[in-house]
């Protein structure tokens, strides 16, 4: 699991792109950063960072998604992932989707989610593509930059069963080099068995409301063992963001504040390492 440290020690960790004022204003808006270094193929380092269960609406206003992008433009990232639940209940705030999508850095990669399917699947798709994001729905794309290339697959939400692993990556003839997005982490063990070295998932807002040794419990007799954080499947690293909203107004407490994780595909380390920057709830 990641490890608490000093706010200046987590920033450094961050890198020196990321100000000493973005991290205490992170702080003043509860938004937890969490920087995670990944043992990669590549010619040089690909920053990554991931965004998830935005939630749209009075659960997340606009003055929140503006600090989010904000911070996620002064990481100076190679690549923006967002893997799903951009909306509640309905598509009232649905604009709202591309003003977030055309502030962030490009490119920009997304999956869908539940709430996503359960609205209006099309529509939101359309939403994220006007701000300028690319959606994968069960289909792979190969992102260039300079000096680096990575593989990205998107895997559809398996909440609401539109997930097809096989579909994602037909095209894919080097499964061992891939990032691969998805929504629910449940689906997780079957992308696993292509041999994808990381998944990135939501959904589970942590828990929401974190009870110390009580919640991690009642998600497994719920059917949720991916709660928060990384899980090791077969070769597979799964992590699951806490994400950035939350779908029940004003429910957020402790472990599960908001979170915008950062990760850096790195050729030159030799284990996992994470550091966290913890924040509390504004």
């Amino acid at each position: 699991m990641p490890v608490v440290v000093p706010i200046a020690a987590a920033a450094v960790a961050v890198g020196s792109a990321l100000a000493a004022h973005h991290v205490r204003a992170s702080r003043r808006a509860g938004l937890t950063i969490t920087h995670h270094r990944i043992p990669w193929t590549g010619a040089r380092t690909v920053r990554v960072a991931q965004l998830t269960d935005v939630h749209v609406g009075v659960t997340t206003p606009r003055r929140a998604l503006a600090h989010v992008a904000e911070t996620v433009r002064s990481l100076r990232c190679d690549v923006v992932v967002m893997t799903g639940d951009y909306v509640n209940a309905s598509l009232v705030h649905v604009d709202r989707v591309t003003e977030l999508v055309r502030s962030l850095p490009q490119p920009c990669v997304a999956v869908l989610g539940n709430h996503d399917h359960w609205t209006d699947p099309e529509r939101v798709t359309r939403a994220l593509e006007a701000g300028g994001a690319m959606v994968l729905r069960n289909a792979s794309a190969e992102l260039r930059g300079e000096r680096w290339s990575l593989r990205v697959v998107g895997v559809d939400d398996g909440r609401t069963r539109n997930d097809d692993v096989e579909r994602a990556f037909a095209r894919v003839r080097s499964p061992e080099r891939t990032l691969t997005l998805t929504h629910d982490p449940r689906t997780a063990p079957a992308i696993a068995r292509t041999g994808t070295p990381l998944v990135l998932a939501g959904h589970t807002h942590a828990g929401q409301l974190h009870v110390p040794h009580v919640l991690p419990k009642i998600a497994k007799l719920a059917g949720h063992p991916y709660l928060h954080g990384f899980h090791r499947i077969d070769r597979t690293d799964l992590y699951v963001s806490a994400g950035i909203g939350h779908s029940l107004p004003g429910l957020r407490s402790a472990r599960t504040a908001p979170e915008l994780a950062v990760f850096d595909l790195d050729p030159s380390a030799r284990r996992r390492h994470s550091n966290v920057l913890r924040a509390l709830l504004a």
